[in-house]
This record gives structure tokens, C-alpha cells and sequence, in this order.
């Protein structure tokens, strides 16, 4: 749900949001249960849904609060940073996943990063080396529907950038 729905989902009142939408289908149920019991028509659960998904609207559009002001190089991102082709991942990032993924996404319906990850400088891009291998490169997950249509080959390129990344950061430990 959360790649199809990131409006409800991308933000961090997605638990409350969840609970609501729960909440929503219990009035709605209850409803139909009453008339199909024949014990009148609850047209107060239809109104209580209607407050409950304004509250769902609002809670959608808080803006997101990020106080992390981190600019410093951390030892575990420089080995990403200074791969060959980390350039060309940069590229890659910046161009199909950089219209959710930043401080002020343009992708219509999604009002800020899903799941706050924001990718628009170099630092951040090999801060989030895992996920990014993860979600784009071993799997199809990101970018959701292949909607910026990143190719197999662009795939490839971010996962040797990870495995050189972290073969690296591995060598760099031993050194310590």
C-alpha cells in the first residue's frame, strides 16, 4: 500500500492515518450490519467517516519537520563517495528518483520524500547506499511502476557501486 497510496503513507503520522483508515471501515461496517439487521439507519457513522477522513487530509499535509542538519562526511559513506562510477550513480539517482526523493518533491501527490529519504546532494546519496541498492538495484521496488523508467543497465550500475562500496568499506575497517 504505501508505494501505491504515499500521500496517506509517505508521512510520520502514517500510523495514525492507518489507524483511522481502520477506524473508517468499522463505521462503514457498522452501518450495514444495522440496516441489514433492520435496527434503523446509523446516517450518524457516514458523517463520523467523512470528519475521520478530513482529519486524514490534514494529517496528509502537515509539513515535514526535518532538524537533521547533516552536512559531515561520515567514515561509513566516504568508500561510496569515492567509488569510479559513483558520478554516474549520482546521475542516475538524480534523474529517476530525485522528483519524490527531495525537500520539495514534484511529483504530483507526493507532498514530501517517501519515508523521508531525500536524495538531491552527493552525501545523501551515499548515505542511503543500502536502500537505494536494495530498492532500485537488486529489486523493482523503487522507483514504484518503473514511472521514471530506469533501465536494467542503470540497475546494474548502482549494485557494483554498492558491492565496490562496501568491499571498500570493509578493507577500510581492517585498516582501523
Amino acid at each position: 500500500l504505501s508505494v501505491h497510496y504515499p500521500l496517506a503513507f509517505a508521512t510520520e503520522f502514517n500510523w495514525l492515518i492507518a489507524s483511522i483508515i481502520f477506524l473508517i471501515g468499522v463505521l462503514i461496517r457498522h452501518y450495514f450490519n444495522s440496516k441489514h439487521a433492520r435496527k434503523g439507519k446509523p446516517n450518524w457513522t457516514w458523517v463520523m467517516a467523512a470528519i475521520l477522513f478530513i482529519i486524514i487530509i490534514f494529517l496528509s499535509n502537515i509539513p515535514y519537520q526535518n532538524n537533521e542538519n547533516e552536512t559531515a562526511i561520515s567514515k561509513s559513506v566516504e568508500p561510496f563517495l569515492q567509488q569510479a562510477n559513483f558520478e554516474q550513480v549520482s546521475d542516475i539517482i538524480l534523474g529517476r528518483c530525485s522528483m519524490c526523493h527531495t525537500a520539495e518533491p514534484v511529483y504530483q501527490g507526493v507532498n514530501r520524500a517517501p519515508q523521508n529519504v531525500i536524495l538531491d546532494n552527493e552525501i545523501d546519496i551515499a548515505k542511503y547506499a543500502k536502500q537505494i541498492a536494495i530498492q532500485s538495484g537488486y529489486t523493482n521496488a523503487m522507483p514504484p511502476a518503473n514511472v521514471s523508467f530506469m533501465e536494467e543497465s542503470e540497475r546494474q550500475i548502482i549494485i557494483d557501486w554498492y558491492r565496490l562500496g562496501l568491499k571498500n568499506s570493509r578493507s577500510l575497517e581492517s585498516l582501523l
